[in-house]
């Protein structure tokens, strides 16, 4: 409990530390705007019987983002959704919990963020997949890691091409409190060698009895606004502190400016897990296989996006059927 409550002082007091002298020369007001991002979708199976249709609201994140200074900012953000998304009560019930609750300190090439923040692990490739409103990235819809999470970052543009950030962090997600001393340290590097080409790499650490590392690599490729590719391979060791539990997958996108407001757009993962000694098969079989989305999308106006597209999952299990349908998403913000 004291090793916590340090934790939090710490996640507080560091930006009040950082926070610079304001000439009086500089008249400041204060400002802000809200926030509002809703995912809804109607899908019909294929292959089933009987056939399943439905009208859903997968998600919907409403919040504020005030500018209290020139250099700071807090941002709320409530997710209404479910945190257990493989529940089969997931889309029964809907709940309304933090996201973010953040404090943010930006000056220059520094910027540290403290309190319940958005990790570092999949934001550059949910920029380059672009459509988290019909899937989640790789690493989020397979449970590699947390999306969010209570902790502090700090990242710092060393030049106009490489980018580092450092991130000390809670380790269990955004949707669970604090329960033992343990906490997840991580960090990323961020290269862009050419205007169009990114790469980036990034690590994470925790330890119990055994060690828990998480190992992942991305590279994207974006050209006029027309092009976007992005793939990456993800590695997690000792999945939940358990020696030889790995997994490991990789995924690959793309999209293409096809005329005006129309893009195609195309998606392929694969997501599997060793074979432990004790096993004769993979100890994660049950949720390995491949994934494939392909569709089209177009832009209604600003901010509201709607897209006719295709999913379909394979199995690893010999035993387990696909799950395919046809799905027509749409996503409005403000």
């Amino acid at each position: 409990m004291k090793l916590h409550l340090k934790f939090l002082l710490i996640l507080v007091a560091l930006p009040l530390l950082l926070w610079p002298q304001q000439p009086d020369s500089i008249i400041f007001r204060p400002s802000g705007e809200a926030v509002l991002r809703v995912f809804s979708n109607f899908s019909r199976s294929i292959g089933e019987e009987p056939t399943k249709t439905s009208f859903e609201v997968r998600r919907a994140y409403l919040g504020y983002n005030y500018h209290i200074h020139p250099h700071y900012s807090i941002k709320i953000l409530l997710d209404i959704g479910s945190p257990l998304d493989d529940s089969p009560f997931s889309l029964l019930k809907r709940y309304a919990y933090f996201k973010t609750a953040s404090l943010t300190y930006s000056r220059n090439a520094l910027t540290v963020r403290a309190g319940i923040i958005d990790l570092m692990n999949v934001g550059l490739q949910e920029k380059y997949w672009d459509r988290r409103y019909i899937f989640k990235s790789f690493m989020d819809e397979y449970r590699f890691g947390p999306r969010a999470d209570i902790g502090i970052n700090l990242a710092y543009e060393l030049s106009n091409r490489l980018n580092i950030d450092f991130m000390l962090m809670n380790g269990e997600g955004y949707d669970q409190l604090q329960t033992d001393n343990n906490y997840k340290i991580a960090s990323g590097l961020t290269y862009k060698p050419l205007p169009w080409l990114t790469s980036r790499i990034y690590g994470e650490y925790s330890k119990k009895e055994v060690a828990e590392t998480l190992l992942a690599f991305f590279a994207g490729v974006h050209i006029n606004e027309k092009l976007k590719v992005g793939t990456e391979a993800n590695f997690r060791f000792s999945e939940d502190f358990i020696e030889n539990h790995n997994r490991f997958g990789y995924s690959a996108y793309a999209s293409l400016l096809v005329w005006k407001k129309t893009k195609a757009f195309a998606r392929y993962d694969w997501v599997s897990s060793n074979i432990p000694d004790d096993l004769q098969r993979p100890w994660n079989l049950g949720r390995d296989g491949s994934a494939l989305i392909f569709g089209v999308e177009y832009e209604l106006i600003e901010k509201v996006r709607l897209a006719l597209n295709y999913q379909d999952w394979f199995p690893a299990a010999n035993n387990l059927a696909n799950k395919r349908g046809i799905y027509l998403n749409l996503e409005f913000m403000l």
